[in-house]
C-alpha cells in the first residue's frame, strides 16, 4: 500500500511539474510578437478566438475580403491597431459576379484607400475551372486589380492555384512592386523567381517537404507567415506553427525569426506601429 501511495504521489508531482513547465513556456511565448499576414476574420462566429490570439502575441493581423459582403465586413473589423483590412475579389467568387459588381468593389477600394493596407485577395485559380470564358474573366479582373494596386500604391495579396506561370507573367507585366503570394503553393524555383523580383512568399502552418524546400531557398527578407484562418487553420494563434517551420528550416532561434517576420509584415503593409517591447 505504501509503495502505491508513493507511486501516486510521484506521479502527481511529475504532472504538476509538466504543467508548470508548459505554463512557463506559454508565458515566454506571449513575450514574442507575431504577425499573421492573411486571415478571413469575417468567417469567425466568435471573435473571442481572435482576441485570444492578440493577447497571445499575434499583434498584427491582416483580414482579407473576397467579395462585396466580406469587403464591407473587413472594413468593420479593422481597428488600425491590431487588425488591418485588405479588400479584393478572389477568383473563386468571380463566377457569380457581374462586371458592375466587380467595378463597384474597385470603386470601394479607391474610396477607402486610407482605411486599408492592401488589395487582396485577388488572382487566378485554374483548379476551379478549365473553361476559357471563366479563365478570361479571371484574367480581366486580376489585371484590373493589379493596375489599381499600382495606381493607388498599395500592396497586392495574390491567390494563385495551379496557375503560377500565368500569374507570375501578369504580375511582372503589370509592374507591381509590392506583391505577396498568399499560401504559396509553387516549388522552390518559382519561389526564387518571385523573390528575385522582390515579391513576398507567404508560408501557412502546413508542413510539407516541398514547402520546407521553398523556405530554405528563399531569403528570410522575402518571407511572411499566415494562417488563412479559419479556412485552413483554426485561429491566428496557429501562425506560431508557421514561424516554427521557418526557424527550423533556416536554423534560427524562434524569437529572432518571429521578430524578423513581424517586421517583414509591417514593412510590406506599411504598418507603422513599432515592435512591442514587453
Amino acid at each position: 500500500m505504501r509503495l502505491v501511495t508513493l507511486s501516486v504521489s510521484v506521479g502527481c508531482l511529475q504532472s504538476k511539474q509538466i504543467l508548470k513547465e508548459k505554463e512557463r513556456e506559454t508565458q515566454q511565448r506571449t513575450k514574442v510578437e507575431m504577425a499573421d499576414s492573411h486571415t478571413h476574420l469575417d468567417l469567425f462566429q466568435d471573435l473571442a478566438q481572435v482576441d485570444s490570439a492578440i493577447s497571445y502575441g499575434v499583434s498584427t493581423i491582416i483580414t482579407c475580403g473576397v467579395d462585396t459582403k466580406t469587403n464591407f465586413r473587413s472594413l468593420e473589423l479593422q481597428d488600425g491597431r491590431h487588425i488591418f483590412a485588405a479588400l479584393g475579389v478572389d477568383p473563386e467568387h468571380l463566377s457569380g459576379m457581374g462586371k458592375d459588381e466587380i467595378d463597384f468593389n474597385m470603386k470601394l477600394i479607391r474610396e477607402r484607400r486610407g482605411q486599408i493596407v492592401a488589395i487582396g485577395e485577388v488572382g487566378l485559380d485554374y483548379k476551379i475551372t478549365s473553361e476559357k470564358e471563366e479563365i478570361a474573366k479571371q484574367k480581366s479582373a486580376f489585371s484590373g486589380f493589379l493596375k489599381l494596386a499600382k495606381e493607388l500604391d498599395l500592396p497586392v495579396c495574390i491567390h494563385s492555384r495551379e496557375a503560377m506561370s500565368d500569374t507570375m507573367e501578369m504580375v511582372e507585366e503589370s509592374g507591381a512592386k509590392k506583391v505577396m503570394f498568399h499560401f504559396f503553393s509553387g516549388d522552390e524555383h518559382e519561389a526564387m523567381r518571385a523573390a528575385s523580383k522582390g515579391y513576398m512568399i507567404s508560408i501557412p502552418p502546413m508542413e510539407s517537404s516541398k514547402r520546407r524546400r521553398v523556405i530554405k531557398a528563399v531569403p528570410i527578407d522575402n518571407l511572411l507567415v499566415e494562417t488563412d484562418s479559419p479556412v485552413a487553420s483554426a485561429t491566428p494563434r496557429d501562425v506560431e506553427r508557421a514561424i516554427r517551420m521557418v526557424c527550423e528550416a533556416k536554423g534560427l532561434a524562434f524569437d529572432k525569426t518571429a521578430e524578423r517576420l513581424t517586421l517583414n509584415t509591417k514593412r510590406f503593409f506599411n504598418i507603422r506601429s513599432p515592435l512591442m517591447r514587453i
